[in-house]
């Protein structure tokens, strides 16, 4: 399983109230859970650090699962930009016919029939809620 992430609006709520990437300690203790699912940043704050930047925010059990960043596409020129960024990884990593999600708080980044997407209120980020429907996908891909 190949777990496509964001950050802005998932790893702490969008408004940032309570700082960057709150949320991480919560979502690390579940992924843990998955040892089979590696992570691939799609979060516009891979334009800001290397992948080696985005992995020294994690602790290193899970920085070593963030295996790479999708490729940057100009948001006005693709439709559905989030989805063709993550597709085009598939692509050009062989890995098309995994199973894949992503976690995001932006719907309108993925066409309106992606099955693949975990929504994430962005008022709230990586919450209960969140988990359990996480939780589930992962428990199905795993069948």
């Amino acid at each position: 399983m190949i777990l496509f992430l964001d950050f802005d609006g998932v790893l702490h709520p969008f408004n940032r109230a309570t700082g960057p990437l709150v949320l991480i300690p919560q979502f690390e203790k579940f992924l843990r859970d998955f040892p089979g699912t590696d992570i691939v940043i799609s979060s516009a704050w891979r334009e800001a650090y290397s992948l080696r930047g985005l992995r020294s925010f994690f602790s290193p059990d899970i920085a070593r699962r963030i295996i790479d960043v999708t490729p940057q596409f100009d948001m006005f020129a693709e439709e559905f930009v989030r989805e063709a960024e993550i597709r085009a990884w598939l692509h050009a990593a062989g890995r098309e016919e995994e199973p894949w999600l992503a976690m995001d708080d932006m719907p309108s980044l993925f066409s309106p029939d992606c099955c693949n997407l975990v929504l994430v209120d962005p008022d709230t980020g990586f919450d209960h809620v969140t988990e359990q429907e996480l939780r589930k996908r992962l428990l199905e891909s795993a069948r």
